[in-house]
C-alpha cells in the first residue's frame, strides 16, 4: 500500500443549500484546524442527494448548491493550496468502486445501520430504496477512493466509518492490501440548537443562521430567538443553562467577561432579553463579517473558485485512477484491459 507524506483525511457535505453556523461549530472549524496536519480531501457529495431526492426538480438545483458550498469553504478558511475540494460525481471511479464494494457487504449488515431508517423517515419515504440502503457503501467508497486514513465525524455517524473499516478489511483479506482502515476523528462536536430552541440547526427546519446572512438578517433572526419561556418580565430571574441565547454567546462571543456579566444579571433578573440578544447579534455579526467579506470577494471573482474546484477535481480524478489501478491489479479485473494483447488472447486457442 502506498505510503503518503502526511496521513490523509476525507470529509465533506451534501449540496443541499448554503452552510450555517451549525456546520461551522460542528465541522468546518475542525476542518480548518486539521487541514495542515493532514493531506485533506473535502468532498461535495452530490450523488448522496439522489438517495432521498432523485427527482429532476431537485437535481437542477445541485449546481447552485455546489457553488454555495465552495464559496462557504473558501470563506471560512479552507485553503486550496493544502486541501483538495472536489465534486463526487465528477470522479467516474466512484461508480466503479461502488459496484465492487456492493459485493462485499450483506443486506442484513446494512439494515443494522442506525441512521438509514431516520433518513428514510425524514424524507417521508414509505419504503427504503436500494440506493438509500447502499448509502453507507457509497460513503465507504468516498473514504477509501483517496485511501483516507482519517475521517472527522460526529458520534452519530461513527457507524459509517466502522463499515468503511470493515469493507477495507474484507477487500484486503480477499485480494491483498490496498486500503487503509480509516480511523474516526471524534471531536467535541456539539449540535448547535436552532433559533427556535426546539431542534438542532437545520436548513429544512428554517431555524438556521447562515454564514452568508447579512448583518440585518442576522439581527432579525437573533431578536426572534427562543429564550427562557418562564421569564415574563426583565425583572424575573431567568435560566441560563440550556438557554439558546446563552449557548450562542458561549460559542460566538469572544468576550468571556461580557458573557459572564450577562449570565449573572440574567439569573438575578437585572437584564432584559433585548439587551442580551442585541449583544449576541453584535457578537455573531463580528464573527461573520470576515467570512462575509471573503465570500463576497470570491463571488465577485468567479473564475477563482471555478479554477479551484476544477483543480481539485483533476487532483481527485488522478488519485482515483491510481486507486483503481491498484484495485484492478489486486482483484485480477485488469484482464478486461488486456483481452486483445499478447499477454491475454482469449481467442488464441481458436487459431488454426
Amino acid at each position: 500500500m502506498t505510503q503518503f507524506q502526511k496521513p490523509r483525511l476525507l470529509t465533506g457535505d451534501r449540496p443541499t443549500g448554503r452552510l450555517h453556523l451549525g456546520h461551522y461549530v460542528g465541522s468546518l472549524a475542525n476542518r480548518v484546524r486539521l487541514q495542515n496536519q493532514y493531506e485533506s480531501f473535502f468532498i461535495i457529495a452530490d450523488l448522496h442527494t439522489l438517495t432521498t431526492r432523485p427527482e429532476r426538480e431537485y437535481i437542477k438545483d445541485i449546481p447552485a448548491y455546489i457553488r454555495d458550498i465552495v464559496l462557504d469553504y473558501l470563506a471560512v478558511g479552507i485553503d486550496p493550496a493544502v486541501s483538495t475540494i472536489f465534486v463526487q460525481s465528477a470522479v467516474p471511479e466512484t461508480y466503479q468502486l461502488n459496484l465492487l464494494f456492493e459485493m462485499l457487504v450483506t443486506v442484513p449488515r446494512l439494515e443494522r445501520m442506525p441512521t438509514l431508517k431516520d433518513m428514510a423517515r425524514d424524507a417521508k419515504m414509505d419504503s427504503m430504496p436500494f440506493g438509500l440502503l447502499g448509502y453507507p457503501v457509497l460513503q465507504a467508497v468516498d473514504i477509501l477512493l483517496p485511501r483516507a486514513q482519517a475521517v472527522p465525524v460526529g458520534r452519530d455517524n461513527q457507524s459509517h466509518v466502522e463499515l468503511a473499516r470493515e469493507m477495507a478489511r474484507k477487500f484486503n483479506n480477499l485480494y491483498g492490501e490496498v486500503f487503509p482502515e480509516p480511523e474516526s476523528i471524534i471531536g467535541d462536536v456539539p449540535l448547535l440548537i436552532g433559533t427556535d430552541g426546539q431542534n438542532k440547526m437545520s436548513k429544512s427546519l428554517g431555524n438556521a443562521i447562515y454564514l452568508s446572512d447579512n448583518a440585518e438578517t442576522v439581527r432579525q433572526k437573533v431578536m426572534g430567538m427562543y429564550t427562557d419561556p418562564k421569564r415574563l418580565r426583565a425583572t424575573d430571574p431567568g435560566t441560563v443553562e440550556g438557554n439558546p441565547v446563552f449557548i450562542y454567546h458561549d460559542a460566538f462571543n469572544p468576550s468571556y467577561a461580557e458573557v459572564d456579566d450577562l449570565k449573572e444579571r440574567y439569573r438575578k433578573g437585572q437584564v432584559g432579553d433585548v439587551e442580551v440578544k442585541e449583544k449576541l447579534a453584535l457578537a455573531i455579526n463580528n464573527f461573520l463579517e470576515p467570512i462575509r467579506e471573503k465570500r463576497a470577494y470570491y463571488a465577485a471573482h468567479p473564475t477563482l473558485p471555478r479554477d479551484i474546484l476544477a483543480s481539485g477535481i483533476r487532483r481527485m480524478q488522478a488519485e482515483a485512477r491510481q486507486t483503481m489501478e491498484l484495485v484492478r491489479d489486486a482483484t485480477g479485473l485488469s484482464y478486461s484491459l488486456d483481452l486483445f494483447t499478447d499477454e491475454i488472447d482469449i481467442f488464441g486457442e481458436f487459431d488454426e
